[in-house]
């Protein structure tokens, strides 16, 4: 225990047991009438006795347990209280003689087991509940490695997939169309330079994020043609605090599930809004929606992984939810809290 923890429990031992020596006082004087001074000195005698007792025998044996430190400090209040009492009780003729204080022993002995252990066991609660922080304390740091460990498995498990993907759209254009896969390769360029840089940071900001999505969207539009438009509205700061590629699986499974299994193609619409204190992201396509085979019903094990991501980073408060849309399609909604992220 630290010097200035240990001085402060001392001056708190002294101080409640002079509250409580003093109540002793004023009961003790309905008993035997007399000056209250006398009564609270006699009192302190015993409490102080008790309370000294103990931190010497504490600090001279350390070993102890505390039963033995428990008799031995009563064992001193009694006899240096008793002492204490006699000196100044010892000038009535009623106690003269040292045994004819009976009664104030019995009734300090009393009193000094009572405080005794109302103040140990009020300071083995205090003890237990520090154990108890403590132990909740090292329960939240181990549970914050093992949440970092998790989220840095699933954000491995997330960028080969983004990547490989690109690549072998990248591929698919090079045989019949080199100017469009040129141009894509610069787009992938542009892509790869930014998500390289943003999956190796904890937190990126709501204007990266966006800027990968629109260069992915960027490379579908040039591989898809007309089967693809998008579109994305920003009402938020850009410098919003953000989880590096979490909007990309998402828009990524509206692509692949929603756009690329449908003959016409369709648009892909991301709205970023705020509502109350939430973050509101909504990736809607006009695919074919639940209905294909293709179709994962939003159980995806890139959505799983962004679903575990979002709780792990977020809280119980956010969530991703994945429905079929009233016009077609899908409708996926993200709820975050904002203020979660530290930037």
């Amino acid at each position: 225990m630290e010097p200035s923890t240990y001085s402060r429990n001392v001056l708190k031992s002294f101080a409640y047991t002079t509250i409580f020596c003093a109540v002793i006082a004023f009961v003790t004087q309905s008993i035997w009438p007399s000056a209250y001074l006398e009564h609270l000195t006699i009192s302190l005698g015993y409490g102080y006795s008790s309370v000294v007792t103990s931190l010497i025998v504490s600090s001279l044996w350390p070993r102890l347990s505390n039963n033995i430190i428990t008799v031995l400090s009563i064992t001193g209040a009694m006899l240096f209280g008793t002492l204490n009492a006699y000196w100044w009780l010892s000038r009535y003729d009623k106690f003269a003689e040292i045994s004819e204080l009976k009664p104030i022993v019995v009734l300090g002995f009393i009193f000094s087991t009572t405080c005794f252990f109302y103040f140990y066991s009020h300071e083995q609660k205090l003890m237990a509940q520090k154990e108890l922080e403590k132990a909740k304390r090292i329960q939240s740091e181990q549970e914050k490695a093992l949440v970092l460990s998790q989220l840095s498995q699933l954000q491995s498990q997330i960028e080969p997939h983004f990547l490989f993907n690109t690549l072998a759209n990248v591929s698919a254009l090079i045989s019949h169309d080199p100017k469009a896969a040129q141009h894509m390769l610069e787009k992938l360029t542009e892509l790869l330079r930014g998500t390289l840089q943003n999956s190796r940071q904890a937190v990126s900001s709501l204007k990266a994020e966006l800027e990968l999505v629109d260069a992915y969207l960027a490379i579908q539009k040039i591989r898809l043609g007309d089967r693809l438009s998008y579109e994305i509205t920003n009402m938020m700061s850009e410098d919003v605090p953000f989880a590096p590629l979490l909007l990309q699986p998402i828009v990524e499974n509206a692509i692949q599930h929603g756009i690329e299994p449908k003959v016409d193609g369709g648009e892909v619409s991301i709205c970023i809004s705020q509502q109350d204190a939430n973050m509101m992201i909504e990736v809607t396509d006009s695919g074919v929606g639940f209905s294909s085979a293709s179709s994962s019903n939003g159980n995806g094990i890139g959505l799983e992984n962004t679903r575990a991501r979002i709780k792990a980073l977020y809280g119980d408060t956010a969530n991703l939810t994945i429905k079929q849309s009233s016009t077609g399609g899908v409708l996926a909604v993200i709820q975050l809290p904002l203020g979660t992220l530290d930037s």
